[in-house]
């Protein structure tokens, strides 16, 4: 997801602080157990935050313990993990396949070669644990490619595209709450996707890359507003679901957490717009 969906660590407890810190490790752990040390590529913070709301909504059994990890191999390291944790680690290695099989695409890049190379066993093994969501990202992978490269195409085409995607991937059990979390998703994603394009918008019109804001001519009053509009119809599904582990962290990351690269890039404070 990006780099989008992450925690404003002035905004958290120390407390909170530290269980975002082991389900980070724990999703670490997770890629080494399943599928090697290289998938450790793929990790990020933002697949934590689906598998915290997943832990939150469904309660499973959480493992938690230490480990010596390779970049702090000289003290033992926290690490909270659950099935949900696994899952997370399933989408991460697929995730980021497709993120550099684009890359090469885009940019022909040797580096998105080489990790294409190197993840493409454990792409292979997600595939069989998680068939349906490697289907849909393979899918939406190729729709979004086929809008960007239309003219003619809406700009917001391709987000609509990245949020059912997102939709798919939440909605990953058939129970009660399935709706919920495929709105939610859907919103998100269309978020994470116009997110992306807002905060590389001077570097794609550089290089003459797609940018569904570059035709529409929006100043960055404009883009937030849009954003806001979008994460707020996420935020209003996200507090439909019964949350109460880790609620105050996860929407610090929804509410704030989202915003910091937008206000890094555009040289705004958060306090300015909170």
């Amino acid at each position: 997801m990006f780099g989008i969906a992450i925690a404003r660590l002035d905004k958290i407890t120390d407390a909170e602080k530290q269980r975002y810190q082991a389900l980070y490790c724990g999703l670490c752990k997770s890629l080494k157990e399943r599928y090697g040390q290289v998938s450790r590529l793929s990790l990020s913070y933002d697949l934590v935050f689906l598998a915290m709301l997943f832990d939150s909504l469904y309660e499973p059994e959480e493992k938690v313990g230490t480990f010596k990890c390779i970049s702090h191999p000289t003290k033992q390291t926290p690490y909270s993990t659950s099935e949900y944790t696994d899952y997370a680690a399933d989408l991460s290695v697929a995730l980021a396949y497709h993120k550099c099989l684009d890359d090469v695409v885009d940019d022909n890049s040797s580096k998105a070669k080489a990790a294409t190379k190197m993840l493409a066993g454990s792409y292979a093994k997600a595939m069989e644990r998680i068939p349906t969501e490697c289907t849909a990202i393979e899918e939406a992978m190729a729709a979004i490619r086929k809008v960007e490269a239309d003219a003619s195409a809406s700009p917001d085409d391709a987000a609509a595209e990245f949020g059912c995607l997102m939709a798919k991937i939440f909605a990953h059990y058939d129970d009660i709450w399935t709706e919920t979390l495929y709105e939610f998703g859907l919103h998100l994603g269309r978020f994470i996707y116009l997110m992306d394009a807002a905060v590389d918008l001077k570097q794609d019109k550089e290089h003459g890359s797609y940018n569904p804001f570059a035709a529409l001519h929006l100043d960055v009053d404009d883009m937030r507003t849009i954003l806001q509009s979008i994460i707020g119809e996420a935020a209003i599904r996200f507090e439909r679901l019964p949350l109460v582990k880790d609620d105050n962290l996860m929407r610090c990351m929804l509410y704030s957490g989202v915003w910091q690269k937008f206000n890094q890039t555009y040289e705004k404070t958060d306090e300015e717009h909170s």
